[in-house]
């Protein structure tokens, strides 16, 4: 159920990603994971990142727009792929469709930085990307930095950060992970989610909300 995926498109996608990020200092944030650090009483926080976050429907900064809207068609392609090799995946979904939430985050991790607990995507939140509705997480790694991939619990798995290699897998705690730290590279990744439903609906919501 994780699934890897790269070509020439990919690269291309994760050097803009990388580009992008290094010219917008002004969308740059520290980090944030939604719910985990509310809850918990520990001195470390879950997530230690620098982030931009991307929405694919916002037309407002014309680069921004530009480049999540690749990436939206990237994953989506990927998508199409996962679910032609899993058709029973699709036809078990809530509503037998998916989409890719059209909202992400760019995050950086700098040395000794990393989203260091162990965690899955589901929650029961009401933020405005619907994580109830979640099936599957997203994870673009931008440069190479093979040691500090991706950690999954229950799979005994490491996911090298390979540029260019787009990974999708189940968003429930069937696939709990975590990152693993680096302390001597950076690591550049683009993640999200895709969601039980379709993007029209989504969408309506959204702009009711």
């Amino acid at each position: 159920m994780i699934a890897s995926y790269r070509n020439p498109g990919f690269e291309s996608v994760a050097d803009g990603v990388m580009s992008f990020f290094d010219r917008r200092p002004d969308l740059q944030r520290s980090g944030v994971a939604f719910g985990s650090d509310l809850l918990s009483t520990r001195a470390e926080p879950a997530k230690v990142s620098t982030d931009i976050s991307l929405v694919a429907i916002d037309r407002s900064d014309p680069e921004a727009f530009a480049l999540s809207d690749v990436i939206v068609q990237g994953v989506t392609a990927a998508l199409n792929k996962y679910l032609q090799d899993r058709p029973l995946f699709r036809e078990c979904s809530p509503e037998q469709s998916l989409f890719v939430i059209p909202i992400f985050n760019i995050q950086r991790y700098g040395p000794g930085e990393g989203f260091k607990r162990w965690h899955c995507d589901w929650t029961i939140s009401d933020e405005a990307t619907e994580p109830v509705h979640r099936v599957l997480a997203w994870i673009l790694y931008c440069n190479d930095i093979y040691s500090a991939g991706t950690e999954f619990y229950w799979q005994d798995h490491h996911e090298s950060a390979e540029r260019g290699k787009l990974v999708i897998f189940p968003a429930g705690p069937s696939h709990i992970h975590r990152g693993r730290v680096n302390n001597e590279g950076t690591k550049t990744i683009a993640t999200g989610w895709i969601n039980a439903g379709s993007r029209d609906a989504y969408l309506s919501r959204l702009a009711a909300s």
